[in-house]
């Protein structure tokens, strides 16, 4: 028998899933991570200083636009890596090296359940950090409100998906929780540096925009500005204005990238999610 297939175990069922089962795993994932000060510094404290620094940046004009709101839409997309790929990479790790996850399959709970539940949890902090961001962009970085709620909101949704997907395939890579700290950063910091969060890609050399546009955050960044922003920021380089239709029209290519990173991250997630120890 192969050694690998045998620690990674079946591929997940997928049966229906209980709501009130979801909830419950829920509320156990935030106890877990407000007794865990590291994880809960990743999660909460690092989004709290990235919006801390938007405040110094009020005025300036980034690419004819106010810097602030333009790093401040760009942090919308970004708070996913905290929230939801870091997070999900730190509990699934953790919980599959001491065994919880073998223990937790041998319950009355399904797959989907085990696995759903953490990524409620995730998701409801990203969604908290979120509606915390945008209030402070339409108060005291002066925004207003967003030009196309519905669009941002299906932006973040597609994003959440990706990211959790990732973060079951990295933490299916992870050799132990020790490392989890140091996996997740390769994947943070290309996601800062080349997906537009500090800055448009339009200031970037046309061989690397074109690349920066597959990264799995580029296409959450694009559709979360244009849908705020009222703004094209997809391949426009003046970010001319769009309408409610037209936004959604120009967004369309990076709806087609997140549902490319989706696909990879389903079949990524079926083949190196790990429900067992590595070391069998």
């Amino acid at each position: 028998m192969n050694p690998t297939a045998a620690t990674r175990g079946p591929a997940p069922r997928l049966p229906d899933v209980r709501p009130s089962v979801l909830v419950r795993i829920a509320r156990l994932d935030l106890t877990l991570l407000w007794r865990n000060r590291t994880a809960l510094f990743t999660v909460a404290g690092l989004p709290l200083m990235f919006g801390a620094l938007l405040l110094p940046a009020r005025g300036r004009r980034v690419d004819g636009l106010d810097a602030a709101l333009l790093q401040g839409t760009g942090h919308l997309a970004f708070f996913l890596v905290f929230a939801v790929f870091m997070n999900l990479v730190n509990v699934f790790t953790a919980r599959r090296e001491d065994l919880t996850l073998k223990r937790l399959r041998g319950t009355s709970l399904s797959d989907a359940e085990i696995l759903c539940g953490s990524v409620l949890t995730s998701a409801a902090l990203y969604l908290a950090q979120a509606a915390a961001l945008v209030a402070l962009l339409m108060t005291a970085l002066g925004g207003g409100p967003p030009a196309n709620l519905p669009l941002m909101l299906a932006g973040m949704a597609g994003g959440v998906v990706v990211f959790a997907l990732l973060g079951f395939v990295f933490a299916g890579l992870t050799p132990n929780s020790d490392m989890a700290q140091l996996t997740v950063l390769p994947v943070m910091f290309g996601c800062l540096a080349g997906a537009g969060v500090m800055f448009p890609l339009t200031e970037l050399p046309g061989w690397a925009r074109q690349a920066a546009h597959w990264l799995p955050l580029s296409p959450v960044v694009e559709i979360v500005r244009t849908g705020y922003l009222g703004r094209d920021f997809h391949d426009a380089a003046t970010h001319g204005t769009v309408g409610l239709a037209g936004a959604w029209a120009a967004t369309a290519p990076s709806f087609a990238v997140l549902a490319a990173w989706t696909a990879f991250g389903v079949y990524a997630a079926r083949r190196w999610f790990r429900w067992e120890p590595r070391r069998g």
